[in-house]
């Protein structure tokens, strides 16, 4: 039986913006990126929405500490998931990307890996980070990140913000409220430090949901001269300086090599699959 057919009437005009959106994203504060709404058709979503809602729990990688509590799969996903993917691995759409933020050369990554549905339950949260820096089997180095929300009717009381936040972590940047076809661009770097550190305050039968899909280049980026780096969690202005910290667990991950680190963290998340529970 064939897909029923989208319109794709909003997406199809975003190259011819590209341009245009190219300033934009350049001022925005606290660091270049833009906020597009209404760009995806929304039926499509919809079904994203409710295959991310509906995962086999055998595919979620869980992380449940101090830092974060969310859930994500980039494996397993459903038709409409992989079709969304499909959209925005596109030729067209990856040269829209490359003008709006000035990234050359983007290639995408097959696998997902850390990318699609993500999914935070009530009380979950991320805090204030900047993202992993080498694809951990391909190598590729890791360059702009794609966020979009499809969370419908979601009340502003259950908040579930992402957080954009300078290097210095001065004050808060710009808050995004996730609603549904909300799409976030910018190009992820040691200074774009970003989160969802405040818990959701949603019901127990509802999720904050998003789809995320990462782009990567085979060289890295040019640090821009001056540009301050955390290490890889940032507390805000009056949060426990804990969150900083290396921890036991970070200090050992920092001495081991990157394969080696790679190679535990494929294992485990495949020994985490195995033993998660049927649905």
């Amino acid at each position: 039986m064939a897909e029923p057919a989208v319109n794709l009437d909003h997406f199809l005009r975003l190259p011819a913006l590209a341009q245009s959106l190219r300033r934009e994203y350049l001022n925005a504060k606290p660091w270049p990126h833009i906020v597009l709404e209404g760009i995806f058709p929304e039926e499509l979503l919809d079904s994203v929405a409710a295959e991310c809602a509906s995962l086999d729990p055998a595919r979620l990688i869980v992380s449940n500490d101090y830092r974060q509590i969310k859930q994500e799969a980039w494996d397993g996903l459903g038709p409409a998931t992989t079709r969304f993917l499909d959209l925005v691995e596109g030729e067209t759409f990856l040269e829209f990307i490359s003008t709006v933020t000035g990234v050359a050369d983007l290639l995408t990554d097959p696998t997902h890996r850390y990318a699609g549905a993500h999914r935070t339950p009530p009380g979950g949260f991320t805090k204030i980070h900047q993202d992993f820096e080498v694809h951990p089997t391909s190598g590729l180095f890791h360059r702009v990140n794609l966020l979009v929300y499809v969370n419908r009717d979601w009340a502003d009381s259950y908040g579930g913000s992402l957080e954009l936040w300078p290097p210095d972590m001065s004050a808060i940047g710009r808050r995004i409220f996730p609603r549904f076809n909300t799409m976030v661009l910018w190009e992820t770097h040691g200074a774009t430090l970003h989160g969802l550190p405040d818990p959701v305050k949603c019901p127990s039968d509802r999720m904050r949901l998003s789809v995320a899909c990462y782009y990567y280049t085979k060289a890295p980026r040019v640090a821009a001269p001056g540009e301050r780096r955390v290490r890889y969690w940032a507390a805000r202005p009056g949060e426990d300086r804990a969150i900083e910290r290396l921890n036991w667990r970070d200090r050992l991950r920092e001495l081991t090599p990157e394969p080696l680190r790679n190679l535990v963290r494929t294992t485990r998340d495949s020994i985490f699959r195995r033993a998660s529970p049927p649905s």
